[in-house]
């Protein structure tokens, strides 16, 4: 086949267009997986923690572990503790007054010793009355 030279513009063209559209298609679609993979890579890199940091945290936490371990008191015993404050605390409203009861006492006694003093002073009052007949 014989091209004259009116053709070959064409004949290049087509050969340009084609390898563009290789080239397009070639970068959409590795080039756009590398970049997605250089994407996870980075994010991955950027959540990792380094070997050190890792053990340092590991070795803070198991520290921490066992001072609960030292520190940790069963549930028996919590309960024991519970059981006992209870029982002080029922001990304490049988044995005291509560502060409402302590004044309502107080109020009583002090209406009697109010009238206590009223007839203190009534029979101070006959006896000066009688003392004061006699001496007449």
């Amino acid at each position: 086949m014989l091209f004259d030279n009116d053709t070959w513009w064409l004949a290049i063209l087509l050969l340009g267009g084609l390898i563009a559209l290789a080239e397009y298609l070639l970068k959409r679609s590795l080039f756009g997986r590398i970049d997605e993979i250089a994407a996870k890579v980075q994010s991955i890199d950027s959540n990792m923690v380094k070997k050190a940091d890792y053990e340092k945290a590991h070795d803070a936490v198991l520290k921490d572990v066992e001072q609960i371990k030292k520190d940790y008191t069963p549930r028996d015993e919590h309960n024991k503790a519970f059981d006992e404050v209870r029982a002080d605390i029922k001990k304490i409203t049988e044995n005291y007054l509560t502060k409402e009861d302590f004044f309502r006492e107080q109020a009583k006694t002090e209406r009697k010793l109010d009238s206590t003093e009223n007839k203190i002073d009534k029979v101070l009052e006959l006896l000066m009355n009688i003392g004061g007949k006699h001496n007449e």
